[in-house]
């Protein structure tokens, strides 16, 4: 068993490469096979992982992750996403939908740099709610369906879309405090990435 993930992490803070290469070697395969499952392309997937890996040393004595290490993982690789699809050409027709699904992401939020702010005002706020509406957010956020979410937490598949659109109340009164300007494009992501 590795080093914890948030030892590791404080240690990256200040500068730790040892530490990087072995938190890079946790999460790797799992993080590569999220990517690939995303983009159906080994080289393209490597490239997204290997690009978040060195936004991630590159902001290191910023970096601010008070969800679970797994859970802003799996968002960075889906902002990462989001992004190759942004940057990719839309000449395949049966990529059109997809894209344009992540263009509206990618327009709104920005890239990785700028989803952190919100990434914060969010984990502050789920952590505050119940832990039935934390634990139904972390694996809806983590790309798990309403039918494998009822499954992990013994609930009904209706209980799971009540507490998600619960979630999303909670959220929608924060946002709309802190980022009036911004209300809109900022729950049109939340909605895509809960429901991608």
């Amino acid at each position: 068993m590795g080093i914890e993930a948030n030892v590791l992490l404080s240690k990256i803070k200040n500068g730790d490469k040892s530490a990087f290469g072995e938190f890079f070697d946790q999460y790797w395969d799992r993080l590569y096979t999220a990517a690939w499952a995303r983009v159906n392309d080994s080289e393209v997937a490597k490239d997204i992982i290997q690009e978040l890996f060195i936004s991630i040393w590159n902001r290191r004595e910023s970096l601010y992750i008070q969800s679970s290490v797994d859970a802003y993982l799996h968002t960075a690789v889906k902002l990462a996403v989001i992004s190759h699809f942004r940057r990719k050409s839309k000449e395949d027709l049966h990529l059109q939908d997809a894209a344009t699904r992540f263009d509206i992401i990618s327009e709104q939020v920005g890239e990785l740099d700028d989803y952190l702010e919100l990434e914060k005002v969010i984990a502050e706020t789920v952590n505050k709610m119940p832990t039935l509406l934390q634990q139904v957010y972390t694996l809806r956020n983590e790309n798990k369906s309403i039918r494998e979410i009822a499954q992990e937490l013994g609930i009904a598949e209706q209980t799971v879309k009540n507490y998600t659109m619960e979630v999303l109340r909670r959220l929608r009164l924060v946002i709309a405090e802190k980022y009036p300007e911004k209300y809109a494009s900022y729950m049109s992501a939340l909605l895509i990435l809960l429901n991608n």
